[in-house]
């Protein structure tokens, strides 16, 4: 009997879960509508060519595989896979995966329904905005400093170090992040980020419970004033928008992180060749939706 209860318990938990896909009450004078653009049930047998792609180069340590990112039983995979390979006379260990929208934008209520990968640390399941190419902004003479916009929905399993709390983060700490260039007084183009930035770019929620195990609905509201992060519809965390007006891609990624890789600057990573090992391989986060929504 005590059985029984506890699965039910675990089903009426997981409805009331799925039952809180929606955005947060428009303000007034505002009403909610879909952005097809950037939403899918990933219910088809292959993945939305006219919204998304998967093929990329690659990124530092990160070398992407379109054959890691697949939908099926209505589920979109983002994979790693253990595959030590050279590209381009680079040296990588792992593929993984990338899914990125065709279109950006830039304000709006974005979310996923998202269940985190099984292996911890050494990898992180990620949902994110961000710019690409030179493009800036024009409308304000301030926002026209910014060279580059992210928005990090979540980055979940990164098990990083946090100076704040003075440790290396456990599974259950969900980094919500924020990342900007800008060109300062002097002319010259900087990275604002976590680190350098703290007090506006660093943002976390610590959970009651591990990515890892089910499935949870990660969101962000982009405004021009705000952004605003919401996990099972709950608000746990706000920014001032500073700089985060440019158009941005919707992007999941799995990434790889310590042990399997070390930072080498503020941006970059290199593998770690003594620590790249099989084992948890292949693993992959899984999503179940991503749902956009704009004022109007």
């Amino acid at each position: 009997m005590k059985h029984t209860l506890t699965l039910l318990t675990a089903l009426l938990l997981t409805l009331a879960v799925r039952s809180t896909g929606a955005p947060p009450p428009a303000p007034a004078g505002y009403k909610w509508v879909v952005n097809e653009s950037f939403t899918d049930e990933f219910n088809g047998s292959a993945l939305d060519t006219n919204k998304w792609f998967s093929t990329m180069e690659p990124w530092g340590d990160r070398a992407w595989s379109a054959e890691n990112v697949f939908q099926t039983n209505g589920m979109l995979h983002v994979r790693a896979t253990y595959e030590p390979h050279t590209q381009d006379g680079k040296r990588y260990f792992y593929k993984l995966g990338i899914l990125q929208s065709l279109r950006k934008t830039t304000y709006g209520y974005f979310e996923a329904r998202v269940k985190g990968c099984g292996k911890f640390p050494g990898l992180c399941p990620a949902f994110w905005l961000y710019s690409h190419g030179k493009a800036k902004t024009d409308f304000n003479p301030t926002y026209s400093k910014v060279t580059y916009s992210e928005i990090d929905i979540f980055e979940i399993q990164q098990g990083v170090w946090n100076p704040e709390y003075k440790r290396e983060m456990g599974p259950n700490y969900i980094d919500l992040n924020l990342h900007t260039r800008i060109i300062n007084a002097e002319g010259k183009e900087i990275w604002q980020r976590p680190n350098s930035l703290p007090d506006v770019c660093r943002h976390g929620w610590e959970a009651p419970w591990n990515p890892a195990d089910d499935y949870h609905i990660y969101g962000c509201e982009n405004t021009p004033e705000k952004i605003t992060w919401f996990i099972d519809g709950k608000s746990v965390a706000t920014a001032t928008n500073l700089y985060w007006h440019l158009p941005m891609s919707v992007t999941f990624t799995m990434e790889l992180r310590p042990p399997l890789i070390k930072w080498a600057g503020e941006t970059g990573r290199i593998p770690v060749p003594e620590a790249s090992t099989p084992d948890g391989f292949p693993t992959e986060m899984l999503v179940d939706y991503v749902r956009s929504w704009r004022r109007e």
